[in-house]
């Protein structure tokens, strides 16, 4: 089922936008990331695989966003596992905003079939 996510960012602050709950793996099409504020702000946007917290797929490291502007990922599709997430980061001080567009998918459970 899709679904879409919005929230307003904790600036200078890790925020999880997307956690793929156990049994699950999310089809990401959209993330659009906008920066709501008059000035210059940076931003930092990545994909933490759940199998090893030091594995981290940058999307944007504190990419440059104009003022008033934004910068939209919609070309193609990510697939996260069980307990992947999204995280974005934007800069002390800044005003933004976050919208991320998945498809939840129950996993199929495969059941164990011992040799005999």
């Amino acid at each position: 089922m899709k679904h879409s996510v919005g929230k307003t960012l904790t600036a200078g602050t890790a925020n999880t936008v997307l956690l793929v709950p156990a049994g699950y793996k999310a089809i990401v099409y959209v993330l659009f990331i906008s920066n709501l504020d008059g000035n210059n702000k940076t931003t930092t946007a990545y994909w933490q695989h759940a199998h090893d917290a030091t594995h981290k797929i940058y999307i944007i490291d504190n990419y440059p966003m104009s003022a008033h502007s934004f910068i939209q990922f919609s070309s193609g599709e990510v697939v996260f596992q069980a307990g992947d997430s999204l995280i974005v980061t934007p800069e002390a001080g800044a005003s933004q905003t976050v919208i991320v567009t998945f498809d939840l998918i129950k996993e199929a459970s495969v059941p164990y079939i011992a040799d005999n």
